[in-house]
């Protein structure tokens, strides 16, 4: 009979962490995280994607988040001004998006968001998804000098 409750313990361990899984370790809406673990830049090594001029001045880019808990890109370039993401999840797990202490909050599998920002100085802004950022969801808006 132990045997029985040692495998059965066994198969409810698995199934809690496989709920986990789609999260990560962060947990999902409302998970706690890790609120003092730094958000760092993204570690990616492809290049820098060009965030694109309008006719209006605003700089304009579309990241996709995915449900193997990334940004795509993870990097994006533009110059001082207002930058406008389009976020697309083209996955089923929810996501959020920080820059620039603006957020745009959750975005359920499947739907856009819009996060505008505005940075005056070059330098390195990261956007992590809050609920994933500490299993590599997370990229860097490189801001360059005029």
């Amino acid at each position: 009979m132990t045997p029985r409750v040692v495998v059965g313990a066994a198969a409810a361990g698995l199934l809690v962490l496989t709920g986990c899984a789609s999260w990560g370790p962060e947990g999902g809406p409302g998970g706690l995280g890790r609120s003092d673990a730094p958000v760092t830049a993204s570690t990616s090594a492809a290049p820098a994607v060009a965030a694109i001029r309008g006719p209006d001045g605003v700089q304009r880019i579309t990241v996709t988040m995915t449900d193997d808990l990334r940004f795509e890109p993870d990097r994006v370039r533009a110059r001082p001004g207002v930058i406008e993401f389009r976020l697309q999840n083209v996955g089923v797990t929810p996501h959020d998006m920080t820059v620039v202490e603006n957020t745009a909050g959750n975005v359920n599998g499947g739907q856009t968001a819009t996060l505008r920002v505005t940075v005056e100085k070059p330098g390195e802004y990261p956007f992590p998804c809050l609920y994933h950022a500490e299993s590599g969801m997370r990229g860097v808006l490189e801001v360059a000098a005029q």
